[in-house]
């Protein structure tokens, strides 16, 4: 079976803003095909329960977009992004750096 490729959604008030954002997590935008810019509240609507998201400068944001976020993510339907999610969109990390022991360890080093 085909394993499900992981998207992570960069949320912000502009396509600028999700670029900086993304920036600021050090994402590899040679792995934009597992990243989702979304700037508009109506698109936030019908991804997959759980799907993962990052977002900065929250309080510069248009009400709306805002609003929306904070229901979707109380619903259980968006929930923000952990280590392992920004992890696979760093640098090329091999498989086994992204085992649930080696992050607790990163984890306990910062």
């Amino acid at each position: 079976m085909k394993e499900r490729v992981r998207l992570v959604l960069i949320i912000g008030a502009s396509k600028m803003e999700c670029y900086r954002t993304a920036k600021t997590f050090d994402l590899d935008f040679l792995k934009v095909d597992r990243m989702r810019f979304v700037c508009d509240p109506y698109h936030l609507r019908g991804w997959s329960r759980g799907t993962a998201f990052i977002a900065l400068n929250r309080p510069t944001w248009p009400e709306s977009l805002d609003l929306v976020l904070q229901a979707l993510t109380v619903k259980g339907q968006l929930r923000i992004a952990n280590d392992r999610d920004l992890a696979e969109l760093r640098a090329d990390i091999p498989s086994a750096a992204l085992s649930p022991q080696s992050l607790q360890r990163e984890g306990a080093r910062r």
